[in-house]
């Protein structure tokens, strides 16, 4: 049961690094749109965040996880974007990256 327990709170951590990461990438992906080479820092930086996922669920595969890890490392990505996104609120005088 503790095992469990370990192995879900390291996939929810799993997750929420790759979501900052992910999202991280986007913010980037956003504010190369100014740029002069825009579409192509956009597109790159679009098949680097295709690969991260692509990776993290070819490598929790790999290592064998179980679904419960994956759906926890799931969940980490998606708190991670649901705080980050409402951080982001360009209203409330925060960093507006929508």
């Amino acid at each position: 049961m503790t095992g469990d327990v370990g192995m879900i709170l390291a996939s929810v951590l799993a997750g929420a690094v790759i979501g900052g990461i992910y999202l991280g990438l986007l913010r980037l992906a956003v504010h190369a749109l100014t740029h002069r080479q825009s579409a192509l820092i956009f597109v790159a930086l679009g098949i680097v965040r295709a690969a991260l996922v692509i990776g993290a669920i070819a490598m929790a595969l790999s290592f064998d996880v179980p679904l419960m890890g994956i759906l926890a490392a799931l969940a980490g990505f998606t708190a991670v974007r649901c705080v980050l996104t409402r951080a982001a609120n360009p209203i409330a005088g925060a960093i507006p990256w929508k």
